[in-house]
């Protein structure tokens, strides 16, 4: 599978429409993020693919064309939902064995899945004394498992310490090198930016944004910020600097104690490097911060 493409999908419940002629687009080797507040649609999206959903109108495509949400497509995903929930007398794998076996996955693949997300040393303990991060990973192993084209992730990082995340991060890397698909619903932005390629933000069941971390940074055009960190002995020059940029006029400039702060356009940042230039012994060390995508994600849905 090298694309799939949800295209117009509609559902509505009763009076509430709940996704309004959404479009998404995946590749293979590529993770997409989906966010969006409480209530925009995102659960319902993800089980439109998963087969649990009927949509009102609109369709999926596979390689161009269009496909049946059939128990033949549903043998190709695997899914981790947001609350995981198993038999709590039976022992993780003894859990692990039984989905393998409705899915026709040899036992050998069990042991397998258990040690790639570290639960082979309690394998043998029962659920109930799992903690919420040891439940997670093993709802992580279930949905991978098949070895599933396509990997839907419902808020993933929940209950996962730094082992877990860790476990997560290397089956996402996993899954793009081997060319599959991982579509993840969650709120951590900031966390899964750097493992996403595309990011899609639903709001009151529609499509607000869509594209790479980049494009919904130039989307929402926010400054970035250069904090300027100043020798001590610089004094009164530092005013000085301060003043040339304010002049330039091209975005708020603070003065700290020991620093200035610039916030400034993308397309600005090389401007001030120059103009800093022009005042030496003042500045002993800059960075730049991109904005992060919390702030990013508050200005599209306009509550920045």
């Amino acid at each position: 599978m090298k694309t799939l493409q949800a295209r117009g999908i509609s559902v509505r419940f009763r009076d509430q429409q709940v996704l309004d002629t959404v479009s998404v687009e995946l590749e293979s080797g590529s993770t997409s993020m989906l966010v969006g507040p409480n209530g925009a649609g995102k659960s319902t999206l993800l089980k439109v693919l998963l087969g649990l959903v009927r949509p009102d109108s609109g369709f999926l495509e596979v390689d161009g064309e269009r496909t049946s949400i059939n128990n033949d497509w549903k043998q190709r995903i695997g899914y981790l939902p947001e609350a995981v929930a198993f038999s709590e007398n039976l022992t993780g794998q003894q859990v692990m064995r039984f989905f393998a076996r409705a899915r026709g996955v040899r036992k050998q693949r069990v042991d397998t899945v258990l040690e790639r997300v570290g639960l082979t040393a309690a394998s043998r303990r029962t659920v109930r004394g799992y903690s919420r991060g040891m439940r997670q990973r093993l709802g992580l192993g279930i949905s991978i498992l098949s070895k599933p084209d396509l990997l839907i992730l419902d808020e993933p990082t929940a209950g996962l310490d730094q082992e877990g995340l860790g476990v997560l991060w290397s089956i996402i890397e996993e899954w793009q090198a081997s060319g599959r698909m991982t579509f993840a619903s969650t709120h951590d932005l900031v966390l899964m930016e750097r493992h996403v390629n595309t990011i899609c933000v639903l709001r009151e069941g529609r499509v607000l944004a869509q594209g790479s971390a980049e494009d919904l940074r130039n989307e929402a055009a926010l400054p970035h910020r250069i904090w300027l960190s100043t020798h001590p002995q610089a004094g009164p020059k530092v005013d000085l600097l301060c003043n040339a940029m304010r002049k330039w006029g091209r975005g708020r400039i603070e003065a700290m104690e020991g620093r200035v702060l610039a916030e400034v356009p993308s397309d600005a940042i090389l401007e001030i490097v120059d103009i800093q230039g022009g005042f030496p012994g003042v500045v002993s060390g800059i960075r730049v911060e991109e904005p992060t995508l919390d702030r990013v994600y508050d200005r599209l849905l306009g509550a920045d």
